[in-house]
């Protein structure tokens, strides 16, 4: 079978999270400085979250561990060709990278 046929064939089956749909609104609430458990008392708000089970500080936790990573992945090249753009001048990469260190990362204020 060739691997368009595979793919016409067959929807890819990824595992969704529940804090998937929320991602913006936790990332505004980190920035503001709320803490995990505050944030789950908000997401148990809402009427459809009420019962549903995985909504938990562990959960919460775990999840921004990912986001995380997969974020740092990306943006890291992306702020590190803005700054690049910004210095053209500047030829030092070593004050590139600390420019990068410097940028301040939304999931700073999470517990290790």
């Amino acid at each position: 079978m060739k691997l368009e046929d595979f793919i016409n064939k067959n929807n890819p089956k990824k595992k969704s999270s529940v804090f998937d749909e929320y991602l913006e609104d936790i990332k505004t609430l980190l920035n503001l400085n709320y803490s995990q458990k505050q944030i789950i008392e908000y997401l148990k708000s809402k009427p459809n979250n009420k019962n549903k089970p995985g909504i938990s500080e562990a959960n919460l936790s775990s999840y921004l561990k990912k986001v995380r990573k997969l974020n740092k992945l990306d943006t890291v090249e992306e702020k590190k060709e803005v700054i690049i753009e910004n210095n053209l001048n500047s030829k030092d990469e070593e004050k590139v990278n600390e420019k990068i260190n410097k940028v301040k990362d939304p999931f700073a204020n999470l517990k290790s």
